[in-house]
């Protein structure tokens, strides 16, 4: 898997826990996880809607844009374009580069689901 993956689990946060305990206890220099977790399938999918999904894959595809650009090319209105790259910015689906650009800093998302914790 490579650096720029980000691994989104869903449903159990125990692996999430147990890299950070394995880091710490090792002493070794901490490299970044890359991880998010979602409590349940429900929250991922509340959080993860078709619109977001598209604009994900949207911007992944046109690389640095402004979220007008964003909006024009996907033909929504610029407040609900921006409210969405702004949640989606807070959990770091999305980050802005220092031009006020914002793009998709991962090439793969590995999506994860606990089985056990689904129920």
């Amino acid at each position: 898997m490579s650096d720029n993956t980000l691994i989104i689990s869903i449903g159990d946060m125990d692996d999430d826990f147990a890299d950070v305990i394995n880091v710490w206890e090792s002493g070794a220099a901490a490299a970044p996880l890359n991880r998010l977790t979602f409590e349940s399938m429900t929250g991922f999918l509340s959080f993860l809607t078709p619109k977001r999904w598209e604009l994900l894959t949207v911007l992944r595809k046109h690389g640095h844009i402004s979220i007008k650009k964003l909006s024009e090319i996907l033909n929504r209105d610029y407040k609900n374009t921006h409210t969405d790259v702004k949640a989606m910015q807070e959990i770091s689906l999305i980050e802005k580069d220092d031009s006020d650009l914002v793009y998709v800093p991962w090439d793969d998302l590995d999506i994860k689901l606990n089985l056990k914790q689904a129920a």
